[in-house]
């Protein structure tokens, strides 16, 4: 098997555009015990309490200015709230959950920190 190694794709038509590429990804369970369903380039999550989690990338991301997709299949019956995803201050207090080597976040019935069953984490460059 032969291995591609570019810096840069560009589509070949007239002003084409740079293709990114997904640095890492991961499906997993956030309730009870933590389990990662698949990945790419995640080594472990990390339960940081209800909520809250840290997704540790298996190989470093070369910047911190990612674009991190959160993504959770619950739903609410609750017409006044909303599940959603986002990025959260880092642990160790910082202005965002971005690093090289992980990234923070937390998930959220729309009033409180919550637990989803599904959550997808896609980070692209």
């Amino acid at each position: 098997m032969s291995t591609l190694k570019v810096n840069t794709l560009i589509e070949a038509t007239s002003g084409g555009a740079t293709f990114f590429t997904n640095k890492a990804w991961v499906n997993f369970n956030g309730t009870g015990t933590v389990a990662i369903r698949d990945d790419g380039n995640v080594s472990s999550i990390t339960d940081n309490a209800v909520g809250k989690y840290t997704s540790n990338f298996s190989n470093s991301i070369n910047t911190v200015s990612y674009a991190p997709t959160l993504q959770t299949t619950e739903y609410t019956l609750d017409a006044n709230s909303s599940v959603h995803a986002e990025v959260r201050g880092s642990v160790t207090g910082g202005a965002n959950g971005r690093s090289t080597s992980s990234l923070r976040f937390s998930t959220t019935n729309g009033f409180s920190f919550y637990d989803m069953a599904e959550i997808i984490c896609v980070i692209t460059t």
